[in-house]
């Protein structure tokens, strides 16, 4: 069996004896059959970007946040809160041509082993699993998407206005809802997040990233 590959199109050729057949292939499906026997894991990794994995066609991407001062939309206001967040994680999966999936959580150093503790992202939208509700919030592109960093994810999710879901369990100063604290610290005028009112997640990177049970 072979491959022929012309300005025009794809071409597969099989010959079974003296019999030769040849018929053309949808080249997307023949990269769809290239792609799922690729397998790639960078491990852990220096710098921001912390892992890319790579099985068949579904493609892992984590990178890490260091702490820094941020602006934060709240619905309702045209002004920015700029408040400290904690060191954060964002892990992107995609698969095929489906949507992808997001999980966001804090850490309280940046990560230099898959099982380091995660706790939950001090930030309205997203959900306990980690998960973001994106709202009406326009996606990255899909070149982006096929990139190995994950700046125009961070830059929509930080860029974007929080709403009113998932604001509670992420603190413990202000259990029910979280942007209470974050308006709290910019009245403060606070240089750094405090690291011991996180929520742990109960879970490590490893477990998330399906590594560990």
């Amino acid at each position: 069996m072979t491959l022929a590959f012309y300005s025009f199109g794809v071409m597969l050729r099989k010959t079974d004896g003296e019999l030769t057949t040849e018929f053309a292939v949808d080249p997307a499906q023949v990269a769809l059959a290239l792609a799922a026997k690729v397998t790639f894991d960078t491990g852990l990794l220096g710098g921001n970007t912390l892992l890319i994995r790579q099985d068949g066609v579904k493609r892992t991407v984590v990178e890490y946040r260091p702490p820094q001062k941020t602006g934060v939309f709240l619905d309702g206001s045209e002004t920015a809160l700029r408040v400290p967040l904690p060191g954060l994680v964002m892990i992107r999966v995609t698969t095929d041509e489906k949507a992808p999936v997001y999980g966001v959580y804090a850490v309280k150093r940046r990560p230099e082993k898959l099982d380091i503790p995660l706790f939950h992202a001090p930030l309205p939208n997203v959900f306990g699993s980690g998960a973001i509700c994106w709202g009406t919030v326009q996606r990255v592109t899909d070149t982006a998407l096929r990139s190995g960093s994950l700046a125009d994810d961070w830059t929509m999710l930080l860029g974007s206005s929080f709403g009113d879901h998932a604001v509670g369990s992420k603190s413990k100063r202000e259990p029910r809802d979280i942007r209470k604290l974050l308006i709290d610290l910019e009245a403060k005028k606070a240089r750094a997040y405090p690291k011991g009112d996180l929520i742990p997640v109960k879970k490590t990177m490893a477990q998330v990233l399906g590594d560990e049970s």
